[in-house]
Formats: structure tokens, C-alpha cells, sequence
């Protein structure tokens, strides 16, 4: 049985929820589903580049333990924690990021996620652990 193995990466940028789909009829009749939220859409271009950039070990082996800290600058109001989006929304755009980037091989695979949001310098710290059987 080999051991089992961790990553830490630091993806840079304010984090983007992942909004959800849309759908709809062009002028012309073609159909579209889209994104809702098309910062998500960068932020998860960024993100799978930078993973790519940093993962240099192969994908991990399922099932996965992954936790995330999502980082928003402070807004001049100060409220005592971040309020913007929902943290399951930020999850998703991560858990994408690391599926594309193949640092995990399928999302369907984490069976221990956990999320915090705080102030700080935007970014978001993403731990993955192979949690094994």
C-alpha cells in the first residue's frame, strides 16, 4: 500500500462563486446553457492554469479529504465575517479547478469537504488529501 499523499496550493485572485446555468433561445433559435456568473468562468481558467502550473505529481488517488479558505479583501464597512456569495457556490468553482487541472481525478470523489471564508489577502488555500479506505 503506498502512502498516502497531500497537496497545498495557493490559487491567487479574489475568488468567484460559481453562479448557476442558464438557459435560453438565441434571436436566430439556437439554444445556449451558460454560466450565469461569468467571473466564475475566468477565475476558474485562472485557477486550472495556476494548478497546472503548480501540480507536478500526477493525480491524486481517490477518495479525497479536501479543505479550502477562501480569502476576500476587507470591505471599508467591516462587517465581522465575509458576506458575499455562498461558500458551497466557491466550492464548486474550486472542486472544478482541480477536476480540469487533474490534481483529482473526479469531484464525485471527495467524501470530506470543508470551506471557511475570511478577510485577508484574496486568494484561496486549497489542501487536498487522499483519504484512502
Amino acid at each position: 500500500m503506498s502512502p498516502r499523499r497531500s497537496v497545498t496550493y495557493t490559487v491567487d485572485g479574489t475568488p468567484r462563486p460559481k453562479g448557476s446555468r442558464v438557459s435560453g433561445v438565441t434571436k436566430t433559435g439556437v439554444r445556449y446553457n451558460r454560466e450565469s456568473n461569468p467571473r466564475a468562468t475566468e477565475w476558474l481558467k485562472a485557477a486550472k492554469e495556476q494548478l497546472r502550473d503548480l501540480h507536478r505529481v500526477g493525480p491524486l488517488l481517490p477518495p479525497y479529504q479536501v479543505v479550502l479558505t477562501f480569502y476576500f479583501p476587507e470591505p471599508k464597512s467591516n462587517p465581522s465575517w465575509p458576506r458575499s456569495g455562498d461558500v458551497d457556490k466557491y466550492s464548486r468553482n474550486v472542486l472544478d479547478a482541480l477536476t480540469q487541472s487533474s490534481v483529482i481525478e473526479d469531484d464525485r470523489h471527495v467524501i470530506e469537504l470543508s470551506a471557511i471564508k475570511r478577510y485577508g489577502s484574496p486568494r484561496t488555500e486549497i489542501t487536498v488529501h487522499e483519504a484512502g479506505t
